[in-house]
């Protein structure tokens, strides 16, 4: 009798790999197989850290542990939640590749891989898909009311440019729109100081400490100061209730459409407005912003 075909990522059929699966001890399924060969779960961990869900230190091990169910975890999420991709070309710099649509797909039993997660894993492994950034590149110059301020620092990620920001995909709509339309009804302007903020990274003028879950993280923040004709209202003014009227108007009216106001915080920060991420959805997509970041891939450019 021929001897049984090694178990391969591509052909698990009723296997489903989960925490506590050993290639050298010859446990798939959360069984031990003995007299069967394979090493699915070495493969999987490839493919993971083929598509960036894994990263590549240590080297696949063959041992499915909390790191890569975490790995599982975030390509299932990604596929539940983004809309977009990463071409690449393997061997050259990501910020040369192309952002692609990506349509939805069954995301199955959060933290195990069926044989429909790995087929879709080895499709884009094969293909040279990556998961890739939440943010996008927005554009300032078609609004009318949102500027950056002089003190505006535009990061370093592929074909940045003056006049956009650094935002959230699902937070660009708060600028561009909620923002915006209540600036011009308070006639107001708003000038930026800060969206998107790199993990790790010094934080200079901030008015108070920086949370350690920042939303500026995940690029569902902007720090702005409301400017009133000629007077620019700042922290200071805000905290001593001197602020103007027609900031004060602004500030009710995005508040109406679901945004925070840093000024109602226990430790005031009048300049900061966000949509508060929390939960998986703030880990997730911290784990994307920075970790594509740093990676330096482009990203998509609205206005």
């Amino acid at each position: 009798m021929a001897p049984p075909k090694p178990i391969t990522l591509n052909t698990l059929e009723s296997i489903v790999l989960r925490q506590g699966d050993h290639d050298a001890k010859q446990i798939w399924g959360g069984k031990v197989r003995h007299g069967e060969t394979g090493t699915p779960v070495t493969e999987l961990q490839a493919a993971l850290i083929a598509v960036g869900t894994l990263l590549a230190s240590p080297p696949p091990d063959g041992q499915f542990g909390h790191h890569t169910k975490q790995a599982l975890q975030r390509f299932q999420w990604y596929l539940r939640n983004q809309g977009y991709r990463l071409k690449i070309t393997p061997g050259a710099d990501p910020a040369a590749g192309l952002v692609t649509p990506c349509s939805g797909h069954l995301a199955g039993v959060v933290g195990l891989c069926d044989k429909t997660m790995a087929t879709e894993l080895l499709s884009w492994q094969s293909a040279n898909f990556v998961t890739t950034s939440p943010l996008v590149r927005l554009s300032l110059k078609s609004v009318s009311n949102v500027n950056t301020s002089d003190t505006f620092k535009v990061l370093d990620y592929p074909q940045a440019q003056d006049g956009e920001v650094l935002i959230h995909a699902d937070f660009a709509d708060s600028i561009k729109s909620t923002m915006n339309d209540a600036a011009k009804n308070a006639k107001v302007t708003l000038n930026i100081n800060q969206t998107f903020r790199v993990q790790n990274a010094g934080v200079g003028g901030a008015v108070v400490t920086p949370a350690k879950k920042s939303q500026h993280l995940v690029g569902h923040a902007v720090d702005l100061n409301i400017v009133d004709g000629d007077t620019v209202n700042t922290s200071a003014m805000f905290n001593s209730g001197g602020e103007t009227d027609a900031a004060d108007a602004f500030i009710k009216a995005v508040k109406g459409k679901g945004l925070r106001w840093g000024g109602d915080f226990s430790e005031t920060d009048p300049v900061h407005f966000d949509d508060d991420l929390t939960g998986e959805d703030y880990e997730m997509t911290l784990f994307f912003a920075q970790q594509c970041f740093q990676a330096n891939h482009p990203m998509r450019a609205v206005s």
